[in-house]
């Protein structure tokens, strides 16, 4: 069993006799990326998942006991597809760039990158 098998099972299907993990599944459980996932679901879950699912799911060492938790507290919810955006990665040319202009200067990669983004909010 998978994440996503049993993030439909947790958050989908809410099918009856469902509350309980095989061993397969008690391997893939990991409550943060369920935590993570939750957070992306929509607007008001982020702050239901920090004041519920962060504080009391660190209370069971058991994963079948905080699979439970995750079950019988989230509520069936609709399929959606979520927008996940990844972190833009700076060109390595670019990055040697600065660094060798850092060196030149005698200041930190981070100073200079600290004036160039001044530089451009100057510029707007």
């Amino acid at each position: 069993m998978n994440f996503f098998q049993l993030q439909n099972k947790l958050f989908y299907s809410k099918k009856e006799n469902a509350g309980e993990l095989d061993s397969e599944g008690e391997q893939a459980f990991v409550p943060f990326l369920f935590n993570r996932w939750l957070s992306f679901y929509s607007k008001e879950l982020p702050g239901f998942v920090n004041e519920t699912l962060n504080k009391f799911g660190s209370i069971f060492d058991d994963k079948q006991e905080s699979y439970k938790l995750y079950y019988y507290l989230i509520p069936r919810l609709k399929w959606k597809r979520i927008s996940y955006i990844k972190k833009k990665k700076k060109d390595k040319e670019e990055i040697e760039g600065l660094n060798n202009i850092a060196k030149n200067k005698n200041i930190s990669a981070r100073e200079l990158l600290e004036y160039v983004e001044l530089e451009k909010k100057l510029r707007k």
